[in-house]
């Protein structure tokens, strides 16, 4: 399988952080990288800082981007983005999506990262009070 790179767009530094978390739980992390909208930053500026990092990408790389919210720049950029460069863009990106799709990216194609990503964003809201009664109830803790 190639190269997987993962890209995370996000308003403000809430991609580092999440990647910051990340290695709490996973250790150091390589070919995940960070693109913040930062206040003051036009959407041409930002994509400017996503294509030059494209393109100094292994020409055998795969590109897998996750984004905070559909609709916001970030996700605007990178659906813009995808069209000229052909990657896959999921919106939701949450640090449990994150940990899952990194976990896997070795294993998986990207099409099946996307998958996986949007089914760990499903899975990843719970009523935990709910959930908790259900395994005392079960005879689990």
């Amino acid at each position: 399988m190639r190269n997987k790179i993962i890209y995370l767009g996000t308003h403000g530094c809430f991609g580092e952080e999440l990647i910051r978390s990340a290695e709490m739980i996973l250790g150091t992390m390589s070919n995940v990288r960070a693109y913040s909208l930062l206040p003051g930053m036009s959407p041409e500026d930002y994509m400017m800082r996503i294509k030059e990092q494209i393109e100094q990408e292994d020409d055998d790389a795969e590109v897998f981007a996750m984004v905070d919210l559909f609709g916001g720049t970030p996700a605007n950029v990178f659906a813009l983005m995808s069209s000229l460069y052909k990657f896959d863009v999921v919106s939701g990106l949450n640090l449990g999506m994150l940990i899952e799709v990194y976990s896997q990216r070795e294993s998986m194609n990207t099409s099946e990262l996307k998958e996986l990503a949007l089914n760990s964003l499903k899975m990843s809201g719970l009523d935990v009070n709910a959930e908790l009664k259900k395994i005392n109830e079960e005879g689990g803790m």
